[in-house]
């Protein structure tokens, strides 16, 4: 492999073929620079994913780890294949660990990331919010801004914005495409914005002023008025004369038609769609039946009349195909017009939003970034800041740039061919434009030639190609040759250069599958009306698609039944199901290729996106948080009672349906559970439903559901009642729940009603709704995806499935923009009129954007073909209508060329020696792969010997028998004391402890505000009685023989409800501190006791319960303070008196 390219003394733009090693090539021009004493910080290589930034990071370190530890005689080789010589070896050796330990390492950044960067470098320059947060999910806030344009309108029924917004649904045919043009405005605002750059006030009227320029179209100009010219009446009145002569049926129901036209000449569209039909075919073509010049015709008419007769027949139909084009440019404009002013509207609100919570998404990103270094008045100072850091910049995937990134990055290059310096700078460009296959995301391939042809005229770049694989066997590579020298894809391809393969003994084949037409299909089963819907299942014939399922499935079990062999690291081993992948280029028929894999008992990883809301035992926990907040729906209960959670069976909900207590199920539930035994599921449903209901308004969603989760055992239940094969998939899908409550942006939803109010929006919007969780398995499984998701894979078998389908014209209410590479704005923008109403420009714009569109497609193909090492099998099924995007026959004329075999239906291109491994080999390699454990791991971990008791010395009352192990321990107890256990005392002894506190932490509380605060966190309603208590505590903290307690002198630290918790004896000791003074030389304990019925006289009598509980608190203060003296006092808030205990 030549690696000039990665010399870093010349700038480069490669063109890298798919597997040719581009990556490879990029990081070699990296430890290139390295070596040559580049400092890593000014190095900077950009992608397109988080993924590719990733792997090429990666690909750094294991590179620069190489040349660390390997043996002399290794690192010269690989320093010779760096054309550098045996002085560098010292270098080679120190850079991994440089590079580990680098203060500003190498940069490999996605755009996205490098704009965030730089806005966040230069916030106020960009005029974007300080500390701005990124938004990667934007369909909550669009819908959001959709609402917010649609409420302006309402409000004001005549104001300008409502007219525009119904002339727009009006022109668009309904609220759907209405929806649909103001969607697709805003994807495209970042087009917008340059289109309407130099505008500052109305851009949507320049818009508009530009587009009638393009089209040729006078607002002032009525189509029909032009038409409807004086001589019309009597050109058409002599020509239904003629027609009346000519005779033949058309002639004669023309004539008629004009004639009751010539009537009163109206001059309506209703009328110039009379005329219209009498002179154009419905395909709006001239009319030829009985309008030739035919020897009948002339002997009907006469030479002159009938040369007069086929001279108006022409010069009319003319003017109204004219006139047509006229009235489709006015169609044209008006609906543009109106969608323009209304996607500026949007846009207002959108970003409205945005800066409102400090959001920028990733348009904003490329635009602020693109304004801040073209137009800013600190563009040239920003422009050299950044030119001083970045002295070597390389960009992978190149043919994925859009115009806003290229205009961003082309300053950067400017700066670079402008400055003169003494340190050297490079540029390093890479990419295909055979592999540009994300148009949808705006990229424009063509920019690619036009950043090289740029690159050589001012920095003296050389262009060099990668044709040759390192990924694909011969038979993969001469298919793709194959394939793409045919007429069909020269025209798209037009640069296409033949492949070669490093791998040239690799071995590897290509089979063309037969195809399903909709004549193989099964006989159609008649309907069966008279059926039990809940019995008996709907009888369906299977679809061709299903029909191509099944058949690729069973292809796979041959293929592992016969232990194909796959080379991997110069040795074979057996097919296994990781190593095959399934491509589809669209989702439409996944569902059936997935069925097809289930069925046939193959373990698979589907392409499905949006569906994590719609699994079944999400659905269940939603239902299970639903019932907790709203008990009264019965349904959400049903569902979780049924679920796995509780395993209640029909004739359970029947019983419940059936109670006579008349009201909701919930309530039923709580009835029943006391007529049931413990192991039934309705009572143990009651059990924990109640307990988490009780904590739903109390803590956290998260906390909720890790209860829930802990506490019913959720995961085990999910498994047990799951077939095997989705096990995996489910627990996964539970475990992301419980991930999505606490990560579910940022944690902002601290309430259940609004964490369920944000999955049901999330269901709603089609691109934010969450993907399902990826399965934690060891199980090979094959996956099934779409070919733009295998962008940048490869697997050693490749199915190519469904390879024809429908091809539909998408142009019709779609945003048409023309930016030409070489300008620094788009030359149009507009949104392209239903077809039937496109006029002669729009069609020829829009044939440019279709070829654009078909060139995609060849792109796509050659991605797909490309991603197999060794076995690409390709199969397709024809529907019976067309036009079709057919790529089976491509593929399958390629084999005909290449094996010669023009006769057979299934053809098969094998390249070496196919070969089958024995169970002996296949064992071994799995083996291999197993780490051994040590089984000391797998033990539940113990944390103490035998159990800790815990004690907590509030509660002596209760546990003096465990820690003491005497029952006299605590003397007998007064007759009071009993009193202090009933509710009302324990609710007014919190309270109180809480005014105190609350007293002691802010002296600027009123006694209003201690109230509310009370009032919320107890949930008392009985404010007499708090006033009372209130009265009390105030009392209490402004005693003036208690200042000494409250407002101490001399503290060091004063600690309100203060925990303690240590061991003594095994015992855990454990309890909360109502007040805790430290001062030099002594530390106070303050306990607060509100027993109703003390005073001066009995304080000594209740005390005495409590002395243990104080010494305990004591001893372990003493373990923090040892050289302090522990004073301990109980205040009695009933008479305001101190006691001291002693301790």
């Amino acid at each position: 492999m030549s690696l000039e390219a990665a010399n870093p003394n010349i700038n480069a733009t490669v063109t890298a073929s798919a597997g040719s090693g581009k990556t490879y090539m990029l990081v070699t021009r990296i430890v290139r620079l390295l070596l040559e004493d580049a400092q890593p910080g000014s190095i900077l290589a950009l992608t397109f994913t988080r993924k590719a930034a990733a792997e090429m990071q990666q690909r750094l370190s294991e590179r620069l780890y190489q040349l660390a530890t390997v043996d002399d005689e290794k690192l010269f080789k690989l320093l010779n294949e760096l054309d550098l010589g045996k002085e560098y070896q010292q270098k080679a050796r120190a850079l991994y660990e440089a590079h580990q330990y680098c203060d500003y390492p190498v940069r490999t950044l996605t755009f996205h990331s490098f704009c965030q960067d730089l806005l966040a470098r230069f916030p106020l320059e960009a005029d974007v919010p300080p500390n701005f947060d990124l938004l990667e999910s934007a369909d909550l806030l669009i819908q959001q801004a959709r609402d917010a344009l649609f409420n302006v309108a309402t409000l004001d029924m005549q104001g300008e914005l409502s007219k525009h917004l119904q002339q727009l649904m009006k022109l668009c045919g309904g609220l759907f495409n209405l929806d649909k043009v103001l969607n697709s405005f805003l994807q495209h605002r970042s087009d917008w914005w340059a289109y309407t750059d130099n505008e500052e006030t109305n851009k949507a009227s320049f818009a508009s002023q530009r587009l009638a320029t393009k089209l040729g179209y006078s607002s002032d100009t009525d189509p029909l008025t032009l038409f409807f010219n004086a001589d019309l009446k009597h050109t058409l009145k002599e020509f239904a004369q003629l027609l009346v002569k000519a005779a033949g049926k058309k002639n004669l129901q023309s004539a008629d038609d004009l004639a009751n036209w010539l009537v009163d000449a109206r001059t309506d569209s209703k009328s110039f769609n009379i005329i219209r039909s009498c002179f154009l075919t419905q395909k709006d073509e001239a009319l030829s039946a009985g309008r030739k010049d035919t020897k009948a015709l002339r002997k009907k008419l006469g030479d002159d009349a009938a040369e007069e007769f086929l001279d108006v027949h022409q010069h009319i139909s003319q003017q109204i195909i004219d006139t047509l084009d006229q009235l489709n440019k006015q169609h044209c404009w008006q609906l543009n017009h109106h969608w323009f002013y209304c996607g500026e509207k949007l846009i207002e609100h959108y970003q409205t939003l945005k800066t409102q919570q400090r959001l920028l998404d990733f348009t904003d990103l490329e635009w602020r970034s693109y304004k801040l270094l073209q137009d800013s008045e600190n563009a040239l100072w920003i422009q050299y800041k950044l030119d001083q850091q970045i002295q070597h910049l390389l960009i992978d995937e190149f043919q994925d740039t859009n115009p806003t990134q290229w205009q961003l990055i082309l300053p950067l290059l400017e700066e670079m061919a402008a400055a003169e310096s003494e340190k050297h700078r490079s540029v390093f460009l890479v990419g295909d434009e055979k592999q540009s296959i994300y148009s949808f995301r705006r990229a424009k391939p063509e920019l690619q030639q036009q950043a090289a042809n740029w690159l050589e005229q001012n920095l003296n770049a050389q262009a060099f190609p990668l044709n040759k694989s390192w990924r694909s066997s011969p038979a993969i590579i001469e298919t793709v040759n194959a394939v793409f020298s045919q007429d069909e894809y020269q025209k798209n391809l037009p640069g296409f250069i033949q492949h070669e393969t490093h791998l040239k003994n690799l071995p590897g084949k290509v089979e063309v599958l037969p195809l399903w037409k909709m004549s193989d299909l099964d006989d159609k089963i008649e309907p069966v009306y008279c059926r039990n819907p809940l019995k008996e299942a709907r009888a369906e014939a299977a679809g061709i698609h299903q029909k191509e399922a099944r058949q690729i499935a069973q292809h796979i079990q041959q293929l592992i039944k016969n232990k194909t062999a796959i080379t991997d690291d110069d040795s074979q081993r057996a097919v296994t199901y990781n190593d095959i992948y399934i491509l589809v280029r669209k989702r439409a028929h996944v569902a059936d290729y997935e069925q097809a894999l289930r069925d046939a008992g193959i373990a698979y990883l589907g392409t499905n996106r949006g569906t994590f809301l719609s699994c079944l035992e999400i659905q269940d926990m939603e239902a299970l948080l639903d019932t907790l907040l709203t008990p009264f729906n019965n349904l959400a209960l049903a569902q979780v009672l049924k679920s796995p959670l509780f395993s209640a069976s029909d004739d359970d909900l029947q019983i419940l349906a059936s109670h006579n207590f008349q009201g909701h199920w919930f309530e039923k539930l709580e009835l029943l559970s006391n007529e049931l035994d413990d192991q039934h599921p309705l009572k143990r449903a009651w059990h924990f439903l109640s307990i988490w209901r009780a904590l739903a308004d109390k803590i956290p969603v998260h906390d909720l559901l890790d209860k829930i989760f802990s506490q019913a055992d959720v995961l085990e239940r999910y498994k047990r009642s799951t077939p095997e094969a989705l096990q995996a998939r489910v627990q996964a899908n539970l475990t992301l729940f419980l991930e999505m409550a606490l990560d579910l942006d940022s944690g902002r939803y601290p309430s259940l009603m609004h964490f369920l109010f944000h999955l049901r929006s999330l269901r709603h919007t089609q691109s934010d709704a969450p993907d399902e969780a990826p399965m934690e398995t060891r199980e090979p499984r094959v996956r099934i995806m779409t070919i733009h998701a295998s962008k940048g894979l490869e697997a050693p078998v490749v199915y190519l499935a469904d390879t024809i389908t429908g091809a539909k014209d998408r142009s019709s209410l779609s945003t048409l923009v023309d930016w030409p590479v070489e300008d620094k704005r788009p030359e149009h923008f507009q949104l392209v009129p239903s077809s039937k109403l496109q006029d002669s420009t729009t069609r020829e714009l829009t044939k440019q954007s279709k070829e654009a569109l078909q060139k995609e497609d060849a792109n796509l193909l050659y991605v797909a073909i490309t991603r197999a090492r060794q076995y690409l099998f390709i199969s397709g099924c024809q529907p019976d209508r067309g036009p079709f995007t057919n790529w089976y026959q491509p593929i399958f004329t390629a084999l005909q060329t290449l094996t010669g075999n023009t006769e057979d239906e299934q053809l098969t291109y094998p390249f070496g020696t196919q070969l089958n491994c024995d169970d002996t080999e296949t064992t071994s390699i799995e083996v291999d792969n197993i780490v051994d454990i040590d089984i000391a791991l797998t033990k539940k971990i113990v944390s103490h010997e035998k159990p800790q008791t815990m004690l907590a010395p509030s509660r002596l009352e209760r546990n003096a028998a465990y820690f003491n192990n005497d029952e006299n321990f605590i003397g007998k107890n007064n007759a009071g004391s009993n009193t202090e256990n009933s509710q009302s005392a324990k609710t007014r002894g919190i309270a109180i402890h809480r005014m105190l506190e609350l007293l002691s932490q802010n002296q600027n509380l009123t006694s209003q505000n201690i109230l509310q605060k009370i009032i919320f966190e107890l949930h008392i309603e009985d404010e007499d009685e708090l006033q009372d208590w209130l009265t009390i505590a105030t009392s209490n903290y402004s005693h003036p023989e208690l200042q000494s307690i409250f407002n101490p002198d001399n503290i060091i630290k004063v600690y309100d409800e203060c925990p303690v918790q240590y061991s003594r004896d095994d015992r855990l000791v454990y309890g909360i501190i109502d007040r805790l003074i430290v001062e030099q030389n002594d530390v106070t304990i303050v306990d607060y006791k509100t027993h109703q019925h003390a005073n001066k006289n009995n304080l000594h009598e209740l005390s005495v319960p409590y002395q243990q509980q104080m010494s305990l608190y004591a001893d372990g203060l003493k373990q923090l303070w040892p050289d302090r003296q522990i004073k301990s006092y109980l205040l009695f808030t009933e008479c305001s008196e101190l006691f001291e205990v002693d301790v």
